[in-house]
């Protein structure tokens, strides 16, 4: 792969090197020239405008590698052949030059289509001004510096009457003729901005008779600036201006649709943040960002992907469960995500009303399409390994129909070299997309769409400095660094990975736009799709855990209650007796190490040294899964205990959700400057969640019970008085078929469903005049959820019992409660439903936001936003554990009982209304500059939120079973700076940079409630047992874990007229912070006393004098040390449960990424080219890169002994038994891509 990167740099070099070379012809840079009429064409396959024939070019270059005969002209992007130009001091025949001219005399005006002035006065002109003609200058920030083919239509001067207006008007087509709707045309000096309609024509009106630089621009197309004079009260025309094509985005798109699905293959998603996978905006900063900060987990501003807002064709596409947009949807199918609108953050939208983040509407219309077919072959050493597609478009037919539809491949096998990118991982999808449209004249369109891509893939997981640290010792003499993957080992010699994702996302969408007249459109679109989503993993009972990571699998384990209250290992057991040398005091401050790890006496330094070693070395039983041992685990299993349940098995865990959407957009332009846009979106939902068994690994059947439940059986029997058959309830996964016997595909464990309904109505106006934009826009939302179950669970039952003996009713379900606890007082299942419904929850948000532009005059403009709105819980955020039971967050159950709760507590009903929703207010402030030789912008932001929900489940060592933990009442502030600029060096470079210096924390502590999942209490005071822990979340001052906070880019780019492009970028990323676990940061940890009162066993700060253990922890607090926000800290080594790491490597050259791309566009006859683009990224293999990851919500104890036979539960000084969880960005990797159309 070097190598052949270092093929094309000399390839490239010597092309401009050959340039730099005078030419062995008669004609020089710099002479004057005109253009042969008889020649038709270009050496690229082009065909010559009219307008070239009739004026004096100067030569910019004569001759290159690829087009030794040809010629570069001044204001001409395409190369003219030497034989077809006449030099200035030779008689020309210019008849037919002025024939030509007097046939653009002629061409029919252009319809007039402003967004600026809105004039009504029609002017008619004979005579078509002939503008100066000079040297475009492209405002890429990749410095395509090239002039556009088809600019100006010079042509003999004519006086016409002074009281007609100045106007221009002109045409914007790509280079196959298309029209371009949507671009934006700019007149630099006068501060003007309009857009093209759907010819791609444009009109301004009343312009000032002056020198004007008319600047071009449009989503995946190259800018252009066009030199026009404008002469007084003319009809000044100039004609059809053609753009480029912008296939350096269009190559750079190819990778981040690649990239946009790689943080998907981590465990559970933990890792996921995915923003819009490319930006359409011309924005320098959106534009390099998109791609550069890709491989840091970047997320602009801080913000979740639930705060971006993502469409197709008017529809909402975000789930209504999780609020997020499934990227594997289109997975491949890099054509139906290419077009689209992009809306950065705050800003007037004319799709939908937006939120804080990035709003997309991606345009799948077959028009949208150019003509013909594409074939693209790639390859890479990422999640994939190879990857076809091809895509097919019609055109507008004669009969008003156009078609386009694209098929793609992605595929590897699995990978079966440790160490290397994507081992354990195989990867099958095949992807398609068709898109159908009508046309009834220039007013009415029916667009009817579908794609879909099944989708099978592997996964990899977060893993522990320690999981890491042993691998690298063996991958450093293999492929490279980080890339151990703990989720795959060998069945029958073959690879086998444990966690495999199935998903297929089959859409439908019909959309209609109706231009009901010149002031009145409307649009509207209704979609449906099934995305199926599960993933597998393996399940065990009363069997060793078989995963190699698991911390009892480690050599660390080894070294569990070794470590004394300093964070040494310890020189005597629990019980005070010796262990081996005593030194320095009665600790061993240097004990046995191996291979520079310390390892106490206390431990076997030969069983700690052999298990170190098969971990080095990479040995398949000790660091894989190993299949054969666990189906030999099941057979005998089998033999000896025929009717019980597998040790083993394979699960699958299905998440899917069935959404159907409709949409309404109005657009009205009747009042002068002034767009009304209006919308209506609904959608109806329903999240689909159970477990089948995918494999039952050898055993004969699966007993489906909760092995935690059966386990505290016992402690649930004391809490309320449980009988013997209560007992035998409150295990079983479904009352209704206790003990079941499951086999491979049947449903278990728990089957419920979430139906959902959102509903959206909003309205915008939008003001634009000459020197000021202003808008202001209105929403209300209406959300509601409601869970059902086909499974009655006995967790749930029981709570059901607890809540009528505790008064919650919220609980568990509405009007089926009553016959739940009748069956229960009855001991009988009979009277039960056969479908369980709960409560429905509904709310209703408004939403406000304004803004306006200040246009000092083209080239500069001051932004500024402001928006607030309320947002309902996600239904992913609002049930505590929706697999058991119908609980949902208290703050809900307050919202639902609002009066209530507003006369018990003395509060306002608004109060308590709103109570469950989020609030966000926040604006921005930005100026912008675009000159020829410069442009960029530099924003300033501020967002705040509160009242947040964040949902947890984890094991508590405490309590000794799983918990679910609901937090409420999260602020948040995000604020920060953005600057980018792009500077032209030359002809053929460009210099940009960028960057992002935000602070993103928590500006408050949140309340937490605690619950066991089976239901047993997880403390006691004098009034009895607690089945709820509440308590006090110290968040204030955690920065906020989504990426970096400071990110920069230095981005180098070549751009030559012969469709060359390279670039180098520099990366530098800061202040990157580890996720915090909210319990490791409960405030009775640091006083001993929770927020309800309960009192916690072995918090920070316990004195165990009293036990007569001085020895064990006294007291990990410092006494009269605080932080900033008054907690207090806490000693070494106790201070790391606590405290946020900073993810930042200590070495400042490891916060670096290099990345480097290469490509060439080779332009054939009859409208074909090829374009080829190498990519790789992490050119210097930084592999102590850490992108993000979490704490385990785990905090290791252990028992002491005291007065030899009692014991207490206490924060065991080995605070690295359960460590955080990293993600390591992947060492180097390329994307290489090649692409045909035809």
């Amino acid at each position: 792969m070097k190598r052949l990167l270092l093929i094309i740099i000399a390839i490239m070099a010597i092309q401009v090197g050959i340039h730099a070379q005078e030419p062995t012809t008669d004609l020089q840079v710099g002479d004057s020239v005109m253009v042969n009429p008889d020649s038709t064409h270009y050496m690229t396959g082009e065909k010559i405008s009219p307008w070239v024939y009739t004026v004096k070019h100067a030569i910019q270059q004569v001759g290159s590698f690829f087009h030794p005969n040809g010629v570069l002209l001044k204001g001409i992007i395409s190369w003219v052949h030497q034989s077809a130009l006449i030099p200035d001091n030779q008689t020309v025949a210019m008849e037919s030059a002025k024939e030509v001219a007097e046939e653009i005399k002629e061409q029919p005006k252009t319809e007039e289509n402003t967004s600026v002035d809105t004039h009504t006065q029609e002017v008619v002109s004979t005579e078509v001004v002939a503008p100066v003609k000079e040297e475009a200058v492209p405002i890429t920030e990749t410095a395509q510096a090239e002039p556009v083919e088809e600019v100006e239509v010079p042509s003999e001067t004519t006086e016409t009457k002074s009281m007609l207006p100045t106007r221009l008007v002109g045409r914007i087509v790509s280079s196959d003729n298309q029209a371009i709707a949507g671009a934006v045309i700019t007149l630099a000096n006068q501060g003007i901005t309009t857009t093209t309609n759907a010819n791609g024509e444009f009109s301004l009106t009343y312009l000032e008779a002056t020198d004007e630089e008319v600047i071009l621009e449009a989503n995946g197309y190259m800018s252009d600036i066009v030199l026009v004079q404008l002469a007084d009260g003319q009809l000044n025309n100039i004609g059809d201006v053609l753009l480029q094509t912008d296939f350096v985005r269009e190559a750079q798109e190819e990778v981040l649709l690649n990239l946009a699905e790689m943080d998907l293959n981590d465990d559970e998603g933990k890792s996921q943040s995915i923003s819009s996978a490319s930006s359409a905006s011309q924005d320098v900063f959106n534009s390099t960002i998109s791609f550069a900060w890709s491989n840091a987990r970047y997320r602009g501003r801080g913000y979740e992907q639930t705060y971006e807002q993502n469409y197709i064709e008017g529809l909402s596409f975000n789930s209504a469960e999780r609020g997020q947009f499934n990227f594997s949807a289109m997975g491949g199918l890099n054509d139906a995500s290419r077009y689209k609108e992009v809306v950065e953050g705050i800003e007037a939208n004319n799709f939908t009303f937006g939120s804080i983040g990035q709003a997309t509407n991606y345009l799948q219309s077959a028009t949208n399409y150019a003509q013909g077919w594409k074939v693209a072959l790639a390859g890479t050493n990422r999640n994939y390994k190879g990857a076809a597609r091809a895509t097919y478009s019609s055109g507008l037919m004669e009969n008003g129909w156009a078609f386009a539809a694209q098929l793609a491949w992605r595929y590897t096998p699995y990978i079966d070299v440790k160490g290397q990118i994507g081992e354990g991982i195989a990867y099958s999808s095949v992807g398609y997309f068709l898109t159908a449209e009508k046309q009834w004249g220039k007013d009415k369109r029916l667009s009817l769409i579908t794609f879909g891509a099944p989708t099978r893939r592997g996964q990899s997981s977060a893993l522990t400095q320690e999981t890491y640290d042993l691998t690298n010792q063996y991958n450093k003499t293999t492929w490279g660094h980080n890339n151990y993957n703990p989720y795959w080992g060998y069945q029958d010699g073959k690879v086998r990975n444990s966690r495999i994702v199935h998903s297929y996302d089959p859409t439908a969408i019909i959309s209609f736009d109706w231009k009901i007249d010149e002031e009145n459109k409307l649009k509207v679109a209704a979609g449906y799709h099934y995305s199926m989503y599960s993933n597998s993993a393996l399940t065990f009972y009363n069997a060793p855990d078989p995963r190699p990571d698991y911390y009892r699998n480690l050599p660390s384990a080894l070294l569990d209650g070794q470590i004394d209250k300093d964070g040494y290992f310890i020189s005597h057991d629990l019980n005070g007796k010796p262990l081996g040398a005593v030194t320095d005091g009665g600790y061993i401050k240097y004990p046995l190490d191996y291979n520079g790890t310390p390892v106490g006496h206390s431990i076997n330094l030969d069983t700690y040294a052999a298990l170190t070693d098969l971990w080095t070395s990479r040995d398949d039983n000790a660091t894989q899964i190993n299949w054969d041992a666990i189906y030999a685990a099941n057979y005998a299993n089998n033999e000896n205990n025929p009717t019980g349940s597998a040790r083993y098995i394979v699960e699958r865990r299905h998440n899917d959700i069935q959404e159907g959407m409709i949409n309404l957009n109005y657009r009205n332009t009747s009042v002068e400057n002034l767009t009304i846009t209006a919308g209506l979106e609904a959608k109806g939902s329903q999240g689909i969640h159970y477990k089948t068994i995918d494999d039952l690994l050898g055993g004969k059947q699966w007993i489906d019970v909760d092995p935690f439940a059966e386990r505290d059986i016992k402690e649930l029997a004391t809490n309320i008085g449980l009988t013997q058959t209560d007992i035998t309830y409150v295990k079983q996964n479904d009352l209704r078929n206790p003990n079941a016997a499951i086999d491979q595909h049947e449903r278990f464990g728990y089957d419920y469903r979430i139906n959902m309904v959102n509903a959206k109505i909003w309205a915008q106006n939008e003001w634009k005049w000459n020197a000021v934009d202003l808008y202001y826009a209105l929403q209300f939302s209406y959300s509601s959820m409601q869970r059902t179950t086909d499974m009655l669970n006995g967790r749930a039952w029981y709570l059901a019992k607890l809540g009528e003996q505790y008064n919650r009713h919220y609980y568990y379900f509405a009007d089926e409660a009553d016959d739940v606890l009748a069956s229960a007082a009855n001991n009988s299942l009979s009277q039960l439903p056969t479908r369980l419904t709960g409560y429905a929850h509904h709310f209703v948000d408004p939403a406000f936001k304004l803004g306006a532009t200040f246009k000092f005059d083209g080239r500069n403009q001051l932004k500024i936003n402001g928006m607030a709105e309320t947002k309902a819980p996600l239904a992913r955020d609002a049930y505590i554990s929706p697999r058991v039971h119908d609980r949902a967050v208290e703050n809900i159950y307050r919202h639902d009982y609002a009066r209530y709760y507003a006369k018990e507590n003395g509060t306002s009903w608004l109060q308590e209304y709103f109570g469950a929703s989020q609030k966000i207010a926040g604006g921005d402030l930005t100026y912008s500059f675009n000159y020829p030789l410069v442009r960029g912008r530099i924003t300033g932001f501020y967002t705040r939120f509160w009242n947040g929900t964040e949902l947890n489940g984890y094991y508590d060592d405490e309590a000794r079973t799983f918990v679910n933990q609901s937090l409420t009442g999260i602020n948040r502030r995000h604020c920060g700076v953005e600057a980018a600029a792009a500077v032209k060096l030359g002809l053929y470079f460009t210099l940009t940079g960028v960057v992002s210096v935000g602070d993103y924390r928590y500006t408050s502590n949140a309340l937490a409630i605690t619950s066991a999942e089976n239901g047993m209490a997880l403390a006691e005071n004098a009034q009895g047992p607690i089945y709820e822990l509440r308590d006090s979340v110290l968040l204030q001052g955690l920065r906020v874990a989504t990426g970096p906070q400071v990110n920069s880019s230095l981005k180098l780019s070549f751009f030559h007229p012969d469709m060359w492009f390279a670039d180098i970028t520099v990366n530098y990323f800061d202040w990157n912070y580890l996720d915090y676990a909210p319990a490791r940061r409960m405030k009775g940890l640091f006083t001993g006393t929770r927020a309800d009162g309960s009192a916690v066993n072995g918090w920070y700060g316990e004195d165990y004098t009293k036990y007569g253990r001085a020895d064990v922890n006294p007291n990990a607090i410092i006494e009269n040390e605080y932080d900033k926000y008054g907690v207090p800290k806490l000693r070494y080594p106790y201070n790391l449960l606590s405290d946020q790491e900073v993810l930042t490597a200590n070495n400042p050259f490891h916060r670096f990424l290099v990345d480097v791309s290469i490509g060439k566009l080779i332009y054939l006859k009859n409208r074909q080219s090829i374009s080829i683009n190498l990519t790789v990224n992490n050119l210097l293999n930084n592999t102590h890169f850490k992108t993000g990851g979490y704490q385990q919500a785990r905090i290791a104890r252990q028992s002491l002994q005291y007065r030899d036979t009692k014991q207490i539960s206490v924060i065991s000084p080995n605070v690295w038994k359960f460590p955080a969880k990293y993600y390591y960005a992947w060492g180097t990797n390329f994307y290489l891509n090649i692409q045909y159309k035809f």
